[in-house]
């Protein structure tokens, strides 16, 4: 297959993630049928001049394909489309490897991401907040609840909890929950998520977040319960995202020890 066969505009003008788009692209066509099981995709070089972007940004695209088990890559070959009736039953599937925002998460998993029902609320915290943190004394929290949408599906509760001395009350008050908050910290406050902590639980949904979702109090949800940490390793975001199992799956992509 030829990089024109495709039909891909250049992109480079977009304003979302470039590799996101691209694999957003290439997968709805590998789930469409258009580019069929087993088809040999172009190469990096083909598609990278056809789009007008760089090698690294269609290398980058590939790896999201290959994270939704939508293509392989087989050394001095190529990359090859997969049937996509191997993926999950879920209309939303995404693997959680990288540490992504869930905007990024839900793009790169072929959907366009939204938010509702945005609610900033700041206060002295509640104790495991504050003890995730690592805050003393009056220290104040900016807890920020949204729910996130995957083609107006809603898939996550997002629950972020981020203390007052890192993002000041002025700052806050100017995010409205439609854009990555990792991006938005990134932009105003020159902090950038280097690691984090993650913990997977199960647990019934509050009747509020239940609501929210639009799921039954009596279906567990699984809660992301994540840690962020700067470059040098100290707290400063703490965030409890509610995964809606009736829309969307999890899953890790594990492979051998080399």
């Amino acid at each position: 297959m030829d990089a024109e066969d495709l039909d891909l505009q250049p992109i480079a003008a977009r304003r979302s993630s470039l590799p996101s788009e691209i694999a957003s692209a290439l997968a709805t066509r590998i789930r469409s049928g258009q580019i069929p099981a087993g088809t040999r995709l172009p190469s990096e070089p083909e598609l990278a001049r056809s789009l007008g972007v760089s090698r690294n940004t269609v290398r980058e695209a590939i790896g999201v394909l290959r994270e939704q088990g939508l293509a392989a890559s087989k050394q001095g070959i190529g990359t090859f489309a997969l049937d996509p009736s191997g993926d999950s039953h879920f209309p939303v599937d995404v693997g959680i490897e990288q540490l992504t925002s869930t905007t990024e998460m839900i793009a790169r998993a072929g959907h366009k991401p939204g938010s509702r029902d945005y609610r900033l609320v700041t206060g002295p915290g509640d104790a495991e907040v504050r003890q995730q943190l690592g805050l003393r004394g009056p220290a104040r929290v900016h807890s920020m609840e949204r729910v996130r949408t995957a083609d107006d599906l809603p898939v996550i509760f997002c629950r972020d909890f981020v203390s007052a001395d890192v993002v000041p009350e002025r700052v806050a008050i100017r995010y409205r929950g439609d854009e990555s908050l990792f991006t938005f910290i990134e932009r105003e406050c020159h902090l950038q998520v280097h690691t984090a902590r993650a913990d997977i639980v199960p647990a019934l949904p509050s009747a509020r977040v239940a609501e929210l979702l639009t799921v039954s109090r009596r279906k567990p949800l699984l809660i992301l319960k994540q840690l962020h940490y700067d470059r040098e390793g100290v707290p400063f975001l703490y965030s409890e995202n509610f995964f809606n199992l009736e829309y969307m799956g999890l899953h890790v992509r594990r492979t051998p020890v080399a």
